[in-house]
């Protein structure tokens, strides 16, 4: 797949979601919800999502176009 149309499919509103769990420290969480408000996000979670999110198109294109 392309990575224009990885992007178009990962807008989609309907895609397969699945539940995982993550051992993080206390401390990093602490932080992720001292964080998350000051970025607009309303917990902690959306805030993890959003840098796991972010990492990911970076990596992706790295290795796309690298």
């Amino acid at each position: 797949m392309s990575i224009p149309e990885l992007i178009k499919t990962r807008l989609a509103k309907d895609r397969p979601m699945t539940s995982i769990t993550l051992r993080i420290p206390v401390d990093v969480v602490e932080s992720l919800k001292a964080i998350a408000p000051h970025k607009g996000f309303s917990g902690y979670q959306a805030l993890l999502k959003a840098y796991i999110g972010e990492g990911l198109r970076r990596d992706e294109a790295q290795f796309a176009f690298g």
